[in-house]
């Protein structure tokens, strides 16, 4: 009797673990740096669209987002405000401290977004320069919904019409779309540790 009570406990101990990981849904983090508020407006419809109910999602300004949020997410999403066509210097600072010694982000979902002040003033690029980061750690990239999203969602916010205003709804649907589509992707793929 003691060596089947032996046994039970064994196979209980051995399959924790996997059972623990079957319950818990994959993370999605979405990660931003947003000193005038238009990315951190972004970031919090990318995190709309992601609550599928079937991932958690977590949204952190990149100064409260530490070492285990990036490890214990299957996804991340990271956003910047453009900075002479680049990414602001802080999300590169942020960029750098990730873990790389055995590439622990290898074969996560990454995915992007941008604010920009004008047409042209260097989202794609901004965008194009967070991709590039998150494939050199093995990252697998994630596009927005549409094909005016292809490299992830952006908005106009000093420009034109988009001047004076709120993030308007249309760069608003576009970071939603981004991240319901990373959520669908996270979830099939399940990424997560």
């Amino acid at each position: 009797m003691k060596y089947y009570a032996f046994l039970l406990f064994s196979l209980i101990w051995l399959a924790a673990p996997i059972i623990l990981r079957a319950q818990s849904k994959p993370v999605v983090l979405v990660a931003y740096y947003s000193p005038s508020g238009h990315t951190k407006i972004m970031a919090e419809a990318v995190a709309k669209g992601a609550e599928s109910g079937e991932v958690e999602v977590v949204l952190k300004p990149i100064t409260e987002t530490t070492e285990d949020d990036l490890l214990r997410a299957g996804a991340i999403i990271l956003g910047s405000p453009v900075y002479n066509a680049n990414i602001a210097p802080a999300v590169q600072e942020f960029i750098n401290s990730w873990p790389f010694e055995a590439r622990p982000m290898k074969d996560k979902i990454g995915a992007a977004f941008a604010t920009g002040g004008g047409i042209s003033i260097g989202e794609e690029l901004v965008m194009l320069n967070i991709i590039h980061s998150m494939l050199i750690h093995g990252m697998i990239i994630i596009g927005g919904e549409e094909t005016e999203a292809a490299f992830g969602a952006s908005a106009i916010t000093g420009e034109g019409e988009f001047a004076g205003k709120p993030v308007q709804e249309v760069f608003l649907i576009k970071a939603e779309g981004l991240g319901r589509r990373v959520a669908e992707m996270v979830v099939k793929l399940d990424t997560s540790p």
